[in-house]
């Protein structure tokens, strides 16, 4: 066993479990890379984690309130804990729990839809039981042309207390349901009811500490049934001009603070109040079992015309007295209606525990010339934990009063003191995303999205570069609520997402604080990976603090020590042959903290290690909080191996552009900015110094069952196979700094000798894995090669990758391996 440093990682590829690969010595400086601080930022540092990778899309349900949990709704096999018995591979909509503490996702359901018969059926996906090195691997949906009834679990919210979350399923019971195996009566019924999940207790921990907490297996907690109802219409299959069609009876739920009190919507007579089957809004009691219907209303006619009449859409108050949602029916308060035209207007409602009645009208508007609605209260939590404060849509420009419609606005409204404050400008020549407004659970802050450039004061600039969000890229913000509003309260800008990103759809789902805010967004790259561009979660760190002015860095490769020149915008041409000219996507690295200053400000406030690393087990695959330091570039986390006083171990996010790139770390509120060059692919090899010199960490693959180290005669260049034959020897070369390169573009000289072309094998040893080198350890690659004859009695001699052409060292100071 190989040992760097202070502790070591074991890889959970089968190729290096022979070999601990650890953490760096702390090395003396030399030809340093030195990053002065550049001018302060005026906004806090936005540091962001992708938490699913799939080719499926992930829509986030909610976050917990201490930011620990968050809640997926997915077609992807995305869970980190999935078994052969439990996984998505066949795309089904699943729910998911992803533990932030845990750095896990479990797939809380586990349900499949009914194949219609076939001639000649597909063979079934079989998963293999054990880990993938492939994070979320892609599932294969059953065509929904093929499906007879479809299963599906839907429309997740978590409890701010973290330990319930409620959704909608057709399956009889979620935690494992195959609805070819249903009772009979299933096929005439199979509508959506009511779930509520309780999440196995988990222990208190310090989330910026980033440690490894207890192993809780969050897919353990139990379901209660909410509603029992008959379908409104039987489930009909999917053709190949239909889709399969199940009755969502019961939706759109949401619930108080600690799960006890729910909220949603049903087309079913649960109390005896609703015969005519319109979707009305229901609360339900988990202590008694006990529903209430809130509103009764019927369709209307006008003329030879039926209108429906729908109720949607329910937002509920922390202790679930309050209850706001939007409605076209012409709701009678206090004896009169206000909505004859039939537009959809939001309401409030109370709910006293015994009673729910419908206490206000809030929005008073009227529907557009294309008979569109005028206001949008869209599916989640829009109403604040105390009940104060409603955020909504509106083309209104006075929605309390019937004002003229234009493009839409986002407003605050203050329930007690009746008014509305407009938030941001309203959308003119450019039609905004939906803004997805939400409350942060301490009731102080907005969040909220838009494509729309403005200042803090909300004002469209005159000059677009003057404003928060200049080229109109699909951005989260914030403002502080309270009751009553402040007037014009100052907006701040809490991503800051790449070009590509314009028009993307981006909803957030805050902690009880802005400072962890789960969200979703697709088409976007933010350096950790989503090549198809798919509909992602993702993991916000708004981290402030105070610029350390004197703070001066230097950059090193983690495997072989080699340092990195400065960076600039036209980085050295020519450097040093001990020098690199930046670090590649993926590439193990070290920071430290040098001279001048006098006394070098301090990374972190102590030494700490990560406790696992694990690309398939973990995501992200390190923690990127680790005793309360955060490193990102471009806003991408960084996932962290090693923090101490001087010198931290990181990984350069996988998905990063080449160019020049700030980068930020955060010492628990002490902020030093710097730079870093992002170049292409560069190998750098792993040896026993963990500098120049000494011996090429290197294995003999050949059996990839057994692997074994470098014998003290040399490797031999024929070894025995997996099945027992003579062949030339594998070796794995343990490297760095490859993650994104190709296999064509890669050579590896052992001495005189030069390996190329097919006799450079990926780490699995085919030729056709993509990404070819890469392991289960973040950081680490692995290249196989097949050795020549001509390489017999080579001796100790060195080793050096080369990939398009940039050597991973010079050959007087390349690490060494002996072949016999």
């Amino acid at each position: 066993m190989y040992l760097f440093g202070g502790f070591s990682v074991k890889q959970v590829l089968r190729l290096s479990r022979a070999v601990a690969l650890a953490s760096l010595f702390i090395f003396g400086a030399h030809n340093l890379a030195q990053a002065q601080t550049p001018s302060p930022s005026p906004t806090p540092d936005p540091v962001i984690a992708q938490v699913t990778s799939s080719s499926a899309d992930s829509f986030t349900g909610g976050t917990s309130g201490n930011g620990r949990l968050v809640v997926i709704e997915s077609t992807g096999d995305i869970a980190t804990e999935r078994t052969a018995t439990r996984n998505n591979v066949d795309g089904n909509r699943e729910i998911f729990l992803y533990d932030y503490a845990q750095r896990r996702i479990f797939q809380i359901t586990n349900t499949k839809s009914s194949i219609q018969p076939s001639a000649s059926p597909s063979p079934t996906p079989t998963p293999s039981p054990s880990a993938s090195p492939t994070p979320s691997p892609s599932p294969t949906p059953v065509p929904s042309s093929s499906i007879l009834i479809e299963v599906s679990n839907n429309r997740p919210i978590i409890s701010n207390d973290g330990r319930y979350i409620v959704f909608s399923s057709n399956a009889l019971t979620p935690d494992n349901f195959d609805a070819a195996t249903a009772p009979a009566g299933y096929s005439t019924d199979a509508n959506q009811e009511l779930f509520i999940y309780r999440i196995p207790a988990l222990s208190s921990v310090d989330l910026s500490n980033g440690a490894d907490p207890p192993f809780v297996d969050l897919s353990t907690g139990t379901f209660t049934r909410v509603t029992d109802t008959v379908a409104s219409r039987a489930p009909t299959p999917g053709s190949a001009t239909a889709s399969p069609f199940v009755a969502d009876d019961n939706r759109e739920a949401t619930l108080s603070d600690d799960g006890s009190i729910v909220a949603f919507v049903s087309t079913r007579n649960l109390t005896g109040g609703n015969a005519d089957g319109n979707p009305e809004i229901f609360i339900w009691v988990r202590s008694s079992n006990t529903f209430f219907q809130m509103t009764n209303t019927q369709n209307t006619t006008q003329g030879n015309l039926t209108v429906g009449t729908f109720n949607e859409n329910p937002s509920i108050s922390g202790d679930g007295s309050v209850i706001a949602f939007i409605s076209n029916a012409n709701i009678s308060i206090g004896g009169t209606g206000n909505n004859a035209d039939g537009n959809a207007e939001v309401y409030l409602g109370s709910f006293t525990g015994s009673a729910a009645t419908v206490t206000k009208q809030v929005t008073r508007t009227t529907s557009t010339p294309t008979g569109s609605t005028a206001n949008v209260l869209s599916f989640g939590k829009r109403i604040s934990r105390n009940g104060k404060l409603l955020s909504l849509e509106s083309l209104s420009n006075d929605p309390k009063n019937n004002g003229t419609l234009a493009g839409t606005a986002l407003y605050v409204y203050d329930i007690a003191n009746d008014a509305f404050t407009q938030i941001g400008p309203r959308e003119t020549t450019i039609a905004d995303i939906r803004r997805q407004p939400i409350f942060t659970g301490d009731n102080s802050t907005l969040v909220f999205s838009s494509i729309l450039n403005f200042d803090a004061t909300g004002t469209v600039p005159t000059t677009a570069a003057n404003g928060l969000n200049p080229i109109n890229r699909s951005q989260l913000f914030g403002v502080p609520v309270s009751s009553p509003m402040t007037a014009s309260p100052a907006i701040t800008l809490l991503t800051n997402t790449p070009s590509n990103s314009a028009g993307a759809r981006l909803a957030a789902y805050p902690s009880n604080t802005k400072e962890r805010i789960a969200f979703d967004l697709d088409v976007s790259e933010l350096g950790a990976g989503n090549p198809d561009g798919s509909l992602e979660t993702y993991y916000l760190l708004e981290r402030s603090g105070t610029d350390v002015s004197s703070a001066t860095v230097a950059y090193f490769t983690g495997a072989s020590n080699r340092p990195v020149v400065a960076a600039s915008p036209t980085p050295t041409p020519s450097p040093s042959p001990d020098q690199v000219l930046g670090l590649a996507p993926g590439e193990l690295a070290i920071m430290r903290s040098v001279s001048p200053p006098a006394t070098p400000v301090a990374l972190a406030p102590s030494s700490q290690s990560a406790g696992t690393a694990s690309e398939s087990l973990r995501t992200p695959s390190l923690p990127v909080e680790l005793n309360g330091v955060t490193v990102s570039i471009t806003n991408a986390a960084c996932g962290l191996y090693f923090v101490s006083p001087t010198q931290i171990n990181f990984v350069i996010p996988v998905a990063l552009g080449t160019g020049v790139h700030p980068l930020v770390i955060n010492n628990n509120g002490n902020v030093i900015r710097s730079q870093i060059n992002i170049i292409a692919p560069q190998a750098d090899i792993f040896s026993t110094t963990m500098d120049a010199g000494g011996r090429a960490v290197i294995i003999n693959v050949t059996n990839p069952s057994t692997p074994t180290t470098e014998p003290a005669d040399g490797f031999p260049v024929t070894s025995t196979d997996a099945s027992g034959a003579t062949v030339a020897t594998i070796l794995g070369i343990h490297v760095s700094g490859v993650r994104r390169a190709l296999r064509t573009n890669v050579t590896v000289t052992i001495g005189s000798v030069t390996i190329s072309g097919n006799d450079i094998l990926c780490s699995d040893q085919t030729t056709t894995t993509t990404p070819c080198f890469k392991t289960d350890t973040p950081g680490f690659e692995q290249i196989d090669v097949r050795l020549p004859a001509s390489l017999a009695g080579a001796g100790d001699v060195p080793v050096i990758v080369t990939v398009s052409g940039t050597t991973s060292r010079p050959t007087d100071t390349a690490p060494h391996t002996k072949i016999k």
